[in-house]
């Protein structure tokens, strides 16, 4: 479906478009369209040729690699306000990774043959698409470090800090939805069902409760210094 007014809202704040004049954020999606996708949906598979980059508008979509055995590798999860794949526009042997929903959701599908033409018309535009990519890659540096300097212990930690609420001016308790479900979570922090299990019930001791799809930190500060003790 076509980009309604409301959707163009949304699209707007996806740091790819942020700062946008609306006229200038119309032309830029005018050839793009709204997919409203079932969980587990393939929006496209490793190999296949580079037709369009997205942004989430909702749900959670994961890009993952195929191991010889089947077994996936969570490369990344992608959510609300998010975008992906635009760092595969011009990859001539096609897209990298596969990309799925977890969740049901909707995206943004951005043809890349007109945004390579926009490229061409504003180099404003270019800078932005850098930016993106720049973070993107940030992001992943950080899962690397991550990933070699915390205990799993620390990197559930931080994951759960991650979606934390602002804390309220007197602290106190927070309650965190868990974006998706537990055997994704420990797949995308490079862990096994049971060592993520494990994990959480290590961090019983710094105030945090896990029942179901939510979790209750009693102190996320306390929690902070337990994944960043220096």
């Amino acid at each position: 479906m076509a980009v309604s007014r409301s959707d163009l809202e949304t699209v707007h704040q996806l740091p790819l478009f942020q700062g946008l004049a609306p006229d200038a954020l119309r032309r830029l999606v005018r050839d793009a369209e709204v997919l409203a996708c079932s969980k587990r949906t393939v929006i496209f598979e490793q190999g296949q040729p580079v037709t369009h980059f997205f942004g989430v508008l909702s749900g959670w979509v994961k890009l993952f690699r195929l191991r010889p055995d089947g077994s996936e590798v969570i490369i990344e999860v992608f959510g609300p306000g998010e975008s992906f794949a635009e760092g595969a526009i011009c990859m001539a042997d096609g897209y990298p990774v596969s990309a799925e929903l977890v969740e049901d959701g909707r995206l943004l599908a951005v043809p890349v043959a007109s945004y390579i033409e926009r490229l061409r018309e504003d180099p404003e535009l270019v800078v932005r698409t850098f930016a993106s990519l720049a973070v993107n890659l940030k992001r992943l540096v950080s899962r690397i470090e991550s990933g070699s300097s915390l205990n799993s212990s620390q990197r559930v930690g931080a994951f759960l800090l991650h979606f934390c609420p602002p804390a309220s001016p007197g602290g106190g308790p927070v309650n965190v939805r868990l974006p998706y479900d537990k055997k994704l979570i420990a797949n995308r922090l490079g862990m096994k069902p049971e060592t993520f299990s494990r994990a959480l019930a290590s961090l019983r001791k710094h105030g945090v409760a896990v029942r179901g799809g939510k979790a209750r930190i009693a102190d996320p500060a306390a929690l902070r210094r337990h994944v960043s003790p220096e």
